[in-house]
């Protein structure tokens, strides 16, 4: 017999993605690097002007979240930070930061693409606007 949590959306949107991400991990532990720091990685390197508000903003993350990531990717000596004023620091990646973005890119790819192998395009299409709308009705509450 079903029980309420096996019909309910979030639980479904959220067991998918838990399998995700820690196949995703163990995927990047070769390379000592996290999903989230990666995905900060890449916004970095793709975004015009970033700062740890547009990141945070990008990922859906609070920026105390996104703070550690950066100090842990600043560690790593993967970003610099240039301060702007008291407030405000650019983030821009660094040599070895953009190497590591590199040496990832083909096992990232074929990564993505699997996790779509068995769709077809028009149903990628759809779950992504269905996954926006849903995203859009929890900002609302």
């Amino acid at each position: 017999m079903a029980y309420e949590l096996q019909k309910s959306l979030g639980f479904k949107i959220n067991q998918a993605a838990n399998k995700i991400n820690n196949k995703f991990t163990h995927l990047l532990n070769q390379f000592d690097i996290a999903p989230e720091q990666r995905a900060t990685l890449e916004i970095i390197k793709y975004e015009k002007d970033v700062n740890q508000t547009k990141i945070a903003h990008i990922l859906g993350k609070d920026k105390t979240t996104i703070s550690r990531t950066l100090a842990t990717l600043e560690k790593k000596k993967f970003i610099l930070k240039k301060q702007i004023d008291k407030r405000t620091n650019l983030i821009e990646l660094t040599k070895l930061g953009n190497e590591i973005l590199e040496k990832s890119a083909t096992q990232v790819k074929e990564f993505r693409t699997t996790l779509f192998s068995n769709l077809e395009n028009e149903e990628v299409n759809v779950l992504v606007n269905l996954l926006e709308k849903v995203a859009s009705n929890v900002e609302e509450l």
